[in-house]
């Protein structure tokens, strides 16, 4: 069986400056601006959370895609989509901003929701994941299956945040995971734990509520 083919959207990883080592060689950490912001150059420091959207996921049906993705997507979700707003006080122009992106999956006791997973993505990024996600939305609704390619997988990713479209033999779907991403683009889409899919025909709503958390970050970062 040949292996997927993957058409991934990537940007540049933006360094904080003020991160840096002792010979000014940035340092590892955290994979975003945000993160290392926060844990290093804010203090004392306000962090607000805004909250955008929160989207609800119907169970579907995958009869041709392996068991795992299949029993996962059989489930209902919820996808909650926050700006992160971090800033020291007194400092106007000293501040930070990111995408938050949580899944939800009922935990079977009482209704309530359980925390699958949660990802950020810096703020500046943003404004392309939205389009990214419009574009994938459009290209899997229009693209006919190829009967010579076994899988297909669209995916943008950045910081701890990863949305992508997976088609296997004809029948699509759209996921969204959260965690650590050299771990995540080694795996195959449904070999990852922290993974909500999503119905091709939802992602344009998945796009408007990126666009508005896109829109939130301009305005905060305005002010």
């Amino acid at each position: 069986m040949r292996g997927p083919v993957t058409l991934a959207l990537t940007l540049p990883l933006v360094l904080a400056p003020a991160i840096a080592g002792a010979n000014g060689d940035p340092v590892g950490g955290p994979p975003t601006v945000f993160e290392r912001f926060v844990l290093s150059a804010c203090t004392p420091c306000v962090r607000e959370t805004h909250a955008i959207a929160s989207l609800p996921i119907a169970p579907m049906a995958l009869p041709g895609f392996p068991r795992t993705a299949a029993s996962a997507a059989a489930r209902p979700g919820e996808i909650a989509i926050d700006v992160q707003h971090a800033y020291q006080p007194g400092r106007p122009d000293w501040r930070s901003l990111a995408l938050r992106v949580t899944l939800l999956v009922p935990s079977g006791v009482g209704g309530d929701l359980f925390r699958l997973g949660s990802g950020l993505l810096d703020g500046t990024d943003v404004r392309p994941l939205a389009q990214a996600v419009g574009d994938m939305a459009r290209l899997s609704a229009q693209a006919p299956a190829d009967a010579r390619v076994d899988s297909v997988d669209m995916d943008f990713h950045g910081g701890t945040v990863r949305i992508g479209v997976v088609r296997i033999r004809g029948d699509a779907v759209g996921y969204v995971q959260t965690g650590d991403l050299p771990i995540l683009l080694q795996r195959a889409v449904w070999e990852v734990p922290t993974t909500l899919y999503v119905p091709v025909k939802d992602l344009p709503a998945v796009a408007a509520a990126l666009g508005q958390a896109a829109a939130r970050i301009e305005q905060l970062r305005a002010n």
